[in-house]
């Protein structure tokens, strides 16, 4: 029964974006990409141009359109779409047309933890949900609606919106789905997910990177053995070297970094080599050094996300606020899909020098990793001089270990840098659940 009526939810689930999905497969070349993107970026510039009172002004300003034909030469003097932008013009940025379409509010947390509330459409949702599928499908090679799934999720409006109650579980139960919420996980919590997981012996776990790497640690610390699946996905937090060796060592499969965000949804997903794919079909993504302009191959830089598909209310050169490194244009897995090589985390996820230098999130958690004495940790960055360290651990601290944390952090700010242990019960997550090892308070 559950497999009969599991084909019929599939089979509707699909029947939504199937006509966009296909699009997808007809690109297997890079220039039959480039073409795609001109096609639906020149729509999305044109209908802005038409209905969106913030881009009308700007556009004639750039000289973007004339005569009803978009100038992609002019494009990057489109000025960068920030959340404050979005805060102070919300009315403006939204199209005139979007109640003519099914429309629905989402948000997003900012660095600040003022959420920034937005429109999207289903026309949008069902570009997203196809690229959802191409990723695990045509880059992973699974086929994600079908196979068994433990989500260790910290949204709770994901968690909790159609997921509790009866209606929510049936729902669940018929993706093959099973939720742990790890918005808070007490050493209670991942015991009993840890059995989940054990006696439900899922094809695949996704989960925030944070939560799947303390869920190894706890594992690897009680010496308890954890259910080989398939394959693991982490999103929604940057991964380091050091959780993907600690998750793919305890979990015994590989780990695949997933790149989205609420404003703009699917942005990259890793493929087998390695390699970051940009879902170009979904967003057309910019990778800017500090003077705007794009880097090299190799070269770190701010990532600029165009959606083209939300009509509602277009996001167009948005700065999302995270810092990624460009990959080549050709990858060995055969994908037509450009790529970054890594994503390095958000803007607020670096510390800053007084020279304005940018110090990366795996620099900063490479001092405090696989410490015995360390349970926990959060590294804030108050001022350019003044650094304060959480420490969730026990009794027994390494002096010596704790001092070269100091000389690794004062060869990074200077010698006159201020550093303060602080060692807490508990380090909160942020609303969205979260989990943010680096934090810096000083603005560029």
């Amino acid at each position: 029964m559950k497999k009969f009526l599991r084909g019929i939810l599939t089979k509707v689930r699909r029947s939504d974006w199937k006509q966009q999905y296909a699009e997808i497969k007809t690109i297997v070349t890079e220039e039959q990409l480039i073409g795609f993107q001109k096609k639906y970026l020149e729509r999305l510039l044109l209908h802005a141009e038409r209905n969106v009172p913030y881009y009308h002004g700007i556009f004639d300003r750039i000289g973007l359109i004339k005569n009803g034909r978009v100038d992609l030469s002019r494009f990057g003097r489109i000025p960068m779409l920030t959340k404050e932008i979005m805060r102070q013009h919300g009315e403006e940025l939204t199209s005139r047309d979007y109640t003519t379409r099914k429309w629905y509010y989402n948000s997003g947390g900012g660095s600040t933890g003022e959420p920034v509330r937005f429109i999207q459409d289903y026309i949008y949702k069902k570009w997203g949900e196809a690229a959802f599928y191409y990723w695990y499908k045509d880059i992973v090679g699974i086929d994600e609606p079908e196979v068994k799934k433990v989500i260790l999720w910290g949204s709770e409006r994901d968690l909790f919106q159609g997921g509790s109650g009866w209606k929510g579980k049936i729902y669940n139960w018929l993706k093959n789905t099973v939720y742990l919420n790890s918005f808070k996980m007490t050493e209670q919590d991942i015991d009993r997910y840890i059995k989940t997981i054990n006696s439900y012996k899922p094809d695949l776990i996704r989960g925030y990177a944070g939560s799947l790497y303390e869920l190894c640690r706890y594992a690897e610390r009680r010496d308890m053995e954890v259910y080989t699946p398939q394959l693991v996905v982490s999103s929604a937090e940057m991964l380091t070297g050091e959780m993907r060796a600690e998750i793919e060592k305890v979990l015994g499969a590989k780990v695949y970094d997933y790149y989205g965000s609420r404003e703009t949804n699917n942005i990259a997903g890793e493929c087998r080599e390695g390699l970051m794919h940009i879902l170009a079909f979904r967003n057309y993504i910019e990778i800017l050094d500090n003077n705007n302009q794009p880097v090299k191959e190799g070269e770190e830089g701010r990532a600029v996300v165009t959606n083209l598909h939300n009509y509602s209310m277009p996001f167009i050169r948005y700065d999302i606020g995270d810092m990624a490194v460009l990959g080549p244009n050709e990858c060995k897995c055969g994908s037509p899909l450009p790529t970054l090589r890594k994503i390095t985390g958000r803007i607020t996820d670096h510390f800053v020098g007084e020279d304005g230098a940018l110090f990366s999130g795996p620099v900063l958690t490479g001092t405090l990793n696989l410490k015995d004495w360390v349970k926990e940790f959060q590294i804030i960055q108050e001022d350019y001089k003044r650094v304060r360290f959480l420490i969730v651990g026990n009794e027994n601290v390494n002096e010596s270990e704790k001092r070269e944390v100091e000389d690794k952090i004062k060869f990074l700010l200077g010698q006159d840098c201020q550093i303060v242990w602080d060692f807490v019960g508990e380090i909160p997550k942020t609303p969205q659940g979260k989990y943010l090892y680096i934090k810096s308070l000083v603005r560029r």
